[in-house]
């Protein structure tokens, strides 16, 4: 009896829960997150230096063939104050980023991401994209375990019960045509307050 009892236990399988955010959800959260000042996010200067700057804006979010697609504009300057003038290079035009998705230690990463200019083909645009090549993978990390063990707690902040969220693991990610599904490995605590 007690063999066929560990028999069943070590068949039975592991549970999880699946949790689907929807693109407008995740865009607010990156937004808030990472375009900061007036929706911009600077990736040099600020918005004091009008002669010397760039930043990212209006970023949307969706998916493309299984994978995240961003689409943003790129707005920058490179150049010198000249009696009040700037004089060099700048340019604004849009782009979009395409991009499986990982997560390491919690933390949502973007996996080979490929960055296409969408207007502008300039020699400007062009040494653009290649820096943010480089660097946009580093630049767009979201906290998706903290914000999901935030999440779960305050749908539970008008319960008679008290609820603790011991463990949150997630297990893996899949993009859908409007929506990321997380799968999260979990453990409640449901107790009187």
């Amino acid at each position: 009896m007690r063999r066929l009892l560990a028999c069943t236990f070590i068949a039975w399988p592991i549970l999880a829960i699946e949790v689907e955010i929807r693109f407008p959800l995740l865009e607010k959260q990156l937004s808030q997150q990472l375009f900061t000042n007036d929706g911009k996010r600077y990736v040099r200067g600020n918005s004091q230096n009008k002669c010397n700057f760039a930043y990212l804006a209006e970023p949307n979010f969706g998916s493309r063939e299984g994978k995240l697609l961003i689409t943003a504009k790129f707005t920058g300057r490179s150049s010198m104050s000249f009696f009040g003038k700037c004089l060099g290079f700048g340019d604004s035009f849009a782009f979009e980023v395409l991009s499986d998705l990982t997560t390491k230690d919690g933390t949502l990463l973007m996996l080979s991401p490929k960055i296409k200019g969408l207007s502008n083909d300039t020699f400007y645009s062009r040494q653009v994209l290649r820096a943010l090549q480089g660097s946009i993978g580093e630049a767009i990390r979201y906290p998706i375990r903290e914000e999901l063990r935030k999440l779960l707690a305050a749908g539970t902040s008008g319960s008679p019960y008290k609820i603790t969220i011991s463990r949150l693991e997630i297990r893996g990610i899949q993009i859908l045509p409007e929506s990321l599904l997380v799968d999260v490995d979990t453990r409640f605590l449901v107790e009187s307050p």
